[in-house]
């Protein structure tokens, strides 16, 4: 092997370093943003979850993949290096749709049925018998930063159950004032429901992003391994010729 195809050897063996990091790059934020809407859209029985799980699978299958990249570029395999360049390019073009889903879905984002459903369950916040949907409320007004469906208005005690009293999940923390004076009297000032929006929006940004990025990565990768490979094949040629 020359040095020109010792170069594409150890740049190959590179990639997979940075392919093993691309994998993390994937399942690190799915991770995060799993975490964030897994209780949300179980509530609305919405298939949000299918573009962040997807894209979950595809950062696990990366390391799989890499470690045919690893020893194929190590050991010289030109089975191995193939293997490794069709499933890459396999996972591009599943990656590449689940990104363009991503946008369309996330993007799509049915936000009068969100409000409906949200307002049904809001409803029931101070129901004692469904304080799974208290929490399930407080849990969104934390992590999105916001108060009611509308606005903290949504408290009121002119609405039936509600006695105008806010929750602290509606306040950022104040040790310098009795909370729940401080909640009543500098709540978060937006709804949820826009908050909601907001974020699904920037998920399927966040998410198809990252996953168009990593396919330009993945594409580079194919064609190392495709040059590594035919380098292999016929060094074997000239090899079984002597």
């Amino acid at each position: 092997m020359n040095c020109g195809e010792s170069t594409i050897k150890y740049l190959l063996f590179i990639f997979n370093f940075i392919f093993t990091l691309c994998g993390l790059a994937l399942i690190i934020p799915g991770v995060i943003v799993h975490l964030n809407i897994k209780d949300l859209s179980t509530e609305m029985q919405e298939n949000v979850m299918f573009p962040v799980i997807a894209i979950i699978v595809i950062g696990i299958v990366i390391f799989v993949i890499a470690f045919f990249g690893c020893c194929g570029a190590i050991r010289e395999s030109h089975c191995m290096t193939v293997t490794f360049a069709v499933l890459l390019l396999t996972i591009l073009v599943i990656q590449i749709g689940i990104a363009i889903f991503a946008f369309i879905k996330l993007k799509g984002f049915d936000r009068k049925s969100f409000d409906q459903t949200y307002g049904e369950i809001f409803n029931d916040y101070w129901n004692e018998s469904k304080k799974q949907d208290r929490i399930f409320i407080d849990v969104v007004q934390t992590a999105l930063s916001c108060c009611g469906v509308d606005g903290p208005g949504d408290f009121s005690s002119s609405r039936p159950g509600f006695n105008g009293s806010i929750p602290l999940s509606c306040c950022p923390l104040n040790l310098q004032q009795p909370k729940q004076q401080f909640c009543n009297e500098h709540p978060y000032k937006s709804g949820c429901s826009e908050n909601v929006a907001i974020f699904f929006e920037f998920a399927g940004k966040l998410l198809g992003g990252i996953a168009l990025g990593i396919a330009g990565i993945e594409l580079v990768g194919i064609i190392f391994a495709l040059c590594l490979a035919n380098s292999i094949r016929n060094a074997d040629r000239r090899a079984y010729r002597v």
